[in-house]
């Protein structure tokens, strides 16, 4: 035989496998895993995000009011308020009361002049600022409840 010669049987034997190796187990702590890492920076930031969210929402609660009360008062150094237009539309808005008196304060008293109502000076009143007395009760045209008003308006 030559030296080359393999026998059959050797082809047929089985053919030992390879161990199987099993990964190792993860190590303790933080550093297990990389994608756990960024998982937590995830969280973080997240929660981070929320927190920042909810603070602004506070602040943005507490100063709305004041920002908006410093910018009137601002435009209403530089013209008086159109009292006759605020009545005008509370009277709209009203059609169906019957109007027993309108107060306003003692400067206003020449812008309510067009309206074929029972005025009253009311010095208790600032400047811009408009009662309706109706049959039904009492209409507050205030700067101050128009403002509360719309800010009501603006966070609902």
């Amino acid at each position: 035989m030559s030296d080359n010669f393999v026998p059959l049987a050797s082809f047929l034997r089985p053919v030992a496998q390879k161990p199987v190796v099993e990964p190792p187990p993860p190590a303790e702590g933080p550093t297990a895993d990389p994608c756990d890492d960024y998982n937590e920076t995830l969280r973080a930031a997240r929660r981070f995000r929320a927190g920042l969210s909810d603070a602004l929402e506070t602040a943005v609660e507490q100063m709305l009011p004041k920002i908006a009360k410093e910018v009137l008062a601002r435009e209403l150094q530089l013209a008086d308020a159109d009292v006759a237009a605020i009545l005008s539309a509370a009277l709209d808005r009203f059609a169906g009361d019957t109007v027993l008196c309108v107060r306003a304060h003692p400067r206003d008293w020449a812008a309510l002049a067009g309206f074929e109502l029972e005025r009253v000076a009311d010095a208790s009143l600032q400047p811009g600022d408009v009662r309706l007395d109706l049959r039904s009760g009492t209409i507050d045209l205030t700067l101050a409840a128009r403002l509360d008003a719309a800010l009501a308006a603006c966070s609902a």
